[in-house]
């Protein structure tokens, strides 16, 4: 004999608060909101606002790695100071608001490639404001930036994507045409290897030293002119991609994003600002949810579902930050009749 369970299902739970942690297709009632609530697929990407940075930074690019709940931003331009000026300061993100961690033991600078998580970062290069392109290269550990074995090449605002013990740097400034030399880092020593193909520096990177992306970008300097190609790298060679929508440059990445599963937000398309979002598939890239409002040189942290975009330009400094969910990704829905 069926049951009442057979024929109608579970019992919707009255709730008074969400469920944590909660399971895709779980239904529930808040009682307290009075809401009834179902845990979906979203369709498309959103942004919602998230704690602000305690002071306004850009840079092309900043040092940025880690996730929506712990993430790590440091150097870059920070304007309250006086000219030039490049700073030392971090930023350190544990999910609910940020506080003020320490600097860098070398000198103020920005536009640097990184690489490696909120606990184990690496930063290499970047521009001073009297040198040009840097090889400087420094560690993070998740409290402090200690001084590691310098890069073959000095390089400005260069592509950086993997680990902290296994990282790839690649093209970048400081000179017109942007140099294209591709460098390996395995944990004990720095390696050159095939060149990227194609000029460009301030793009956006993501993935793993045997599987990295490298969009876009100013293919001269100061940097007039910006690119739609994308490249994927396996290690020793680097591929072209389909091309992005739209051509430009300092846009923040997904940095811990996938060579078939990326996401870029905004950049500077020359002459003026976007805010566009882009997402990359392995194969093609596809416009999505466009930014609240146009900014370039952002950190960018996270994956293409799940990321922080935070500070860049927009156009003058912002300390602002935003918090992307993609497409695809596990969100809680009000259930409404209509």
């Amino acid at each position: 004999m069926a049951t009442y369970y057979d024929i109608n299902g579970q019992k919707v739970q009255n709730r008074s608060s969400d469920p944590s942690p909660v399971q895709e297709g779980q239904v529930w009632y808040n009682t307290t909101s009075n809401t009834a609530k179902v845990q979906s697929i979203s369709t498309i990407g959103t942004f919602a606002t998230a704690p602000s940075l305690p002071v306004a930074r850009t840079g092309g690019p900043m040092f940025s790695v880690g996730s929506t709940s712990a993430a790590v931003l440091s150097v870059g331009a920070n304007p309250a100071g006086p000219p030039p000026d490049y700073t030392t300061r971090t930023e350190v993100y544990d999910g609910t608001s940020w506080t003020q961690g320490n600097s860098i033991t070398t000198a103020a600078r920005n536009s640097v490639a990184s690489g490696g998580s909120s606990s184990a970062g690496k930063m290499v290069g970047g521009f001073s404001g009297t040198s040009g392109g840097d090889n400087t290269v420094e560690d993070y550990d998740g409290t402090c930036f200690s001084s590691a074995p310098v890069a073959p090449k000095g390089t400005e605002a260069a592509a950086g994507f993997g680990t902290q013990t296994a990282m790839v740097v690649s093209a970048g400034g400081p000179i017109s045409p942007a140099p294209q030399t591709t460098m390996e880092w395995n944990g004990s020593s720095w390696s050159t290897t095939n060149n990227l193909g194609r000029n460009a520096q301030g793009g956006a990177s993501s993935g793993i030293i045997t599987a990295g992306l490298f969009s876009g970008g100013f293919k001269n300097y100061p940097g007039t002119v910006v690119t739609t190609e994308s490249s994927s790298y396996d290690g020793s060679c680097w591929t072209a991609n389909n091309a992005m929508n739209t051509a430009k440059g300092g846009q923040a990445p997904s940095l811990s994003g996938t060579q078939t599963a990326s996401a870029i937000f905004g950049g500077n398309t020359r002459p003026g600002i976007t805010n566009q979002t882009e997402l990359y598939d392995g194969t093609c890239w596809s416009n999505t949810t466009t930014l609240p409002a146009a900014r370039e040189n952002a950190g960018g942290a996270g994956t293409q579902s799940s990321s922080l975009i935070s500070g860049g330009s927009a156009p003058s400094p912002t300390n602002t930050v935003l918090e992307w969910v993609g497409p695809g990704s596990s969100v809680t829905k009000t259930i409404t009749t209509g």
